[in-house]
């Protein structure tokens, strides 16, 4: 559905070259959510703002549905870009229009008639839960409603992606909620494929299939949410994990810990069925060794949980390494742990 290729996007401003993207590639298939994360400053507004041409890359190729976007005539390039809704963080809405003409309006442009946009508005009014709300104006709405808006005006044209750039980011938590159910939705009774960009891995961990981490114009990682949140290899993307999957021993415990002298920690990482205390009694039963959980979090992401275990371990070495071999078969992660 969108694929960049090689994509360099470079800013001349006087005798300044900035690089924005640095030989990004990324694949999105139809009828995925697909999220792109980063810190400000990463690339990933640039890199959403391709999709639609508002950025033109310096090299590489924009194909979306088949398309290749640099071949397309001005007129096909509008065509296509109808095909394309696109939400944003601060809503965009016009400020003198009711709800009903802001959702209207990309309609109006189209010279749809009046019955077909008054079917269409009052449809798409029901479908974000804001019917009532028809004839008010933005400064009479909630953040969480104009955003409602906002969707509801970049659906209206029946688009076959959406594009998210920040749209969660003025929003409070709940509401934050609300709207990603409310995206969910869409990808799902639509079918419409949703390219999202976030600085916040929480939203990742609620309404995303696969992600791709970008730093410095550069995508260091991407995958499906579950290996990236499973398993992050970059410094960068532990960071982001880390805000929803809380892995680390707390400070305070560690202390606690080295004052009790305790030597060997391991800390299990499982993914799925693993994810229980199950084959920690196997270790018991088959190895004979001593377990002490130290500390445990779980978290779920798409439906499957990731587990993380900080056990104290006693008993025969050799037993232990073998142990450690036996996890690893089970694809469970294991290391020691250094506590000072």
């Amino acid at each position: 559905m969108i694929s960049l290729e090689n994509i360099i996007k470079k800013y001349h401003r006087k005798d300044t070259e900035t690089v924005a993207l640095k030989d990004v590639n990324l694949q999105v298939e139809q009828g995925d959510i697909f999220g792109v994360i980063g810190y400000s400053g990463a690339g990933k507004s640039t890199l959403v703002r391709l999709v639609n041409y508002l950025e033109r890359p310096t090299s590489g190729t924009v194909i979306v549905d088949g398309q290749n976007l640099a071949k397309l005539t001005p007129h096909q390039l509008r065509r296509m870009k109808k095909q394309i809704g696109m939400i944003f963080q601060h809503f965009n809405l016009l400020e003198s229009k009711t709800i009903f003409q802001n959702v209207a309006m990309p309609l109006i442009l189209e010279k749809k008639s009046k019955h077909e946009i008054q079917t269409r508005v009052t449809e798409l009014l029901q479908f974000v839960g804001l019917e009532d709300k028809a004839k008010n104006y933005p400064n009479e709405l909630s953040g969480g409603q104009k955003q409602r808006v906002g969707i509801a005006r970049a659906l209206a044209s029946n688009p076959k992606i959406l594009l998210c750039d920040e749209a969660t980011s003025a929003l409070d938590p709940q509401t934050t909620q609300s709207i990603l159910q409310l995206l969910k939705r869409i990808n799902k009774e639509y079918n419409i494929t949703i390219m999202l960009i976030t600085h916040e891995m929480s939203v990742i961990q609620q309404v995303c299939n696969k992600v791709a981490v970008m730093e410095e114009g550069e995508i260091i990682e991407i995958g499906s949410v579950i290996d990236v949140f499973g398993k992050p290899k970059r410094a960068t993307t532990q960071t982001f994990v880390q805000t929803v999957v809380h892995n680390q021993i707390p400070t305070v415990l560690v202390e606690q810990l080295n004052q009790k002298g305790v030597q060997r920690v391991y800390k299990l990482e499982m993914i799925g069925s693993h994810a229980t205390e199950s084959i920690l009694q196997q270790l018991i039963i088959k190895y004979q060794l001593e377990l002490t959980v130290i500390y445990t979090n779980m978290t779920e992401i798409q439906d499957t949980i990731l587990a993380v275990w900080y056990v104290e371990i006693a008993g025969d070495t050799q037993a232990i390494q073998t142990a450690k071999y036996f996890l690893e078969e089970q694809d469970v992660g294991i290391k020691e742990v250094k506590l000072g």
